[in-house]
């Protein structure tokens, strides 16, 4: 044995003892992972414990002499924090809590915080079962929070932990959601929302929109939403961006010929009240227990529009699309009608992001204050319970922050390594009420490292957006709360030359020679800048008001007393 494996044993003989010291943490949740290079399925389980604040996984794979677990922010198995187990050539069982310094194989941990669970192996498969606290407070372990996390397994049959690519297996998790939700009621029925073989234009980015009438019955009775899915057509799966499905007014007239979303038609842009959406890597949603969206009475939207981004930038022809979105509706109604709110940046090139940001950071603010402002009566307070993040290429991390009489009070969802091919809608712990009179701040942080020139906000794909959606009730007939900041003061800070229109500005911005003293200042115009607010009602009316900033604050690290340096 060598000293590297020799080294590795000793520290496995210390951990052994303390196997099996843990409390039983269930792992209820399973996912599997699947390899472009290799036919092989594995299968991950994961269970945790909020209140003790620790997680339980395991990782299944084809019979191997060892297998590694990491858990990486960006993808990356340089930057992983992994636990290795596996067996020596003599048999011996090897297991530590390793990372990368420069090149594979891993070397341990100076502090193991990886305690192994199970290390067992048979004629089929190797399973590798761990436990850890989601904070460790050693710089080389990812920290466990309400963020997405790459996981990589790679296994081996060999002795010396050889890489090869066919055995590497990467797929993104969000280990802290809730269990789905098992209450079936006795009367379900599917419906689907779906383009019929739409040919998708050779083009790098289209909104394609028509409008589909909503479930009839007779008499008309209420029902409620309480899942959805994707319906993902397999020839153009790698084309569609996301599927969005808006609640339209019953004063229109209605078409079943698709069209440009945001082009000359203006009835699309009047259906704006989202009911809920897909984007790459979404999965089945079902709505909380007491929760459902309401359809079929008289005062309930007759049609919806659906909204299909495609993004073709391989330019393929020829390819139909019966992509959609498939719902499940029952007459046994719940207790709360729910709504979905859109909030953050308003989707227009006043969005822009410098190149060459390691983390630039945009903001859009919504200001409850309007809501019943537009809909001319008291309003309740929302109730929020889920939520879904949406940025395009360049974002790295969404926060929704709360705030209430202008001071930071919580959070309305949150991932500081988002994964723009991993966007599922999820749960927040608890229920959050948001008083009307609330600010509802996104913040989106982008790297544009990669970048020569401006990335502005807009619908393409290489454009930029930063939105949040908000499930919530009780339900109101309103579309988005959006704002935009006041970018003449961008200009200013950044001495430009004089605008009279925001598109001046817009050019300006584009003008600029960008380094880092001017991404700096870029940074601090941005949040200091006022925003004009916008909300949208379900039937397209706006309002628009100018607020002030608010008091930003860069997250709050875990609180450990020292973090291990190797």
């Amino acid at each position: 044995m060598d000293i590297y494996h020799a080294n590795v044993w000793i520290l496995f003989s210390w951990v052994v003892p303390i196997l099996g010291s843990r409390g039983t943490i269930d792992l209820p949740h399973s996912r599997e992972m699947i390899s472009s290079e290799n036919e092989n399925v594995l299968l991950l389980k994961w269970g945790y414990d909020r209140e003790m604040q620790e997680i339980s996984i395991e990782i299944q794979v084809p019979a191997a002499n060892w297998v590694a677990l990491a858990f990486s922010p960006d993808g990356k198995l340089n930057t992983s924090d992994l636990a290795m187990g596996g067996w020596d050539k003599d048999d011996k069982p090897i297991f530590y809590d390793g990372h990368i310094e420069g090149e594979w194989p891993p070397v341990p941990d100076k502090s193991q915080d990886y305690e192994l669970l199970e290390l067992s192996r048979n004629k089929t498969h190797t399973v590798l079962r761990i436990w850890r606290k989601w904070f460790t407070c050693d710089s080389h372990d990812l920290e466990i929070e309400n963020d997405t996390v790459r996981v990589i397994v790679v296994f081996g049959e060999d002795y010396k932990f050889t890489l090869l690519e066919e055995n590497i297996y990467r797929k993104s998790f969000f280990f802290l959601e809730l269990l789905h939700y098992d209450i079936e009621p006795e009367i379900i029925i599917p419906y689907e929302f779906k383009m019929n073989d739409f040919l998708i234009p050779v083009h790098d980015t289209t909104y394609a929109c028509t409008f589909i009438p909503m479930p009839k019955h007779h008499p008309s009775t209420k029902h409620h939403i309480i899942r959805y899915e994707p319906i993902n057509d397999p020839d153009s799966i790698d084309i569609v961006h996301h599927i969005l499905i808006y609640a339209c007014g019953n004063n229109l007239n209605f078409t079943s010929e698709v069209g440009d979303c945001y082009g000359s038609d203006t009835r699309y842009i009047k259906c704006m009240n989202s009911l809920f959406g897909w984007a790459i890597g979404g999965e089945v949603f079902d709505f909380p227990p007491d929760m459902g969206v309401p359809i079929g009475t008289e005062e309930d939207p007759k049609y919806i529009r659906i909204e299909i981004h495609y993004s073709n930038f391989n330019n393929k022809p020829g390819v139909l699309d019966s992509s959609g979105i498939r719902i499940y509706y029952t007459p046994q109604l719940r207790e709360h009608d729910c709504g979905v709110l859109m909030t953050g940046i308003l989707t227009f090139p006043a969005h822009f992001v410098p190149p060459g940001a390691e983390r630039f950071r945009s903001y859009g603010h919504c200001n409850t204050n309007l809501i019943p402002k537009i809909l001319g009566h008291p309003v309740e307070d929302f109730h929020v319970k889920t939520y879904l993040l949406h940025g395009h290429l360049t974002v790295r991390g969404i926060r929704v922050m709360h705030y209430r009489n202008g001071t930071l009070i919580g959070s309305l969802g949150e991932d500081k390594n988002y994964d723009f091919n991993f966007q599922q809608v999820r749960d927040l712990p608890g229920v959050v009420t948001v008083k009307m009179g609330d600010q509802i701040l996104v913040e989106c942080s982008s790297s544009t490292q990669d970048r020569e020139g401006v990335t502005f906000g807009g619908p393409s794909t290489l454009n930029e957006m930063c939105v949040a959606f908000l499930f919530y009730y009780p339900v109101v007939p309103v579309a988005a709360c959006w704002s935009i900041i006041d970018l003449q003061h961008v200009n200013d800070v950044l001495e430009l030359d004089e605008s009279e229109t925001i598109m001046d500005a817009i050019m300006n911005i584009n003008g600029v020679d960008w380094d880092e003293e001017t991404i700096a200042k870029a940074q601090s115009a941005v949040i200091e800048a006022k925003h004009t607010a916008l909300l949208k009602h379900r039937k397209g009316f706006y309002v628009n008001e100018t607020s002030p900033a608010l008091p930003i604050s860069l997250p709050t690290p875990y609180p450990c007393h020292k973090y291990t340096e190797d």
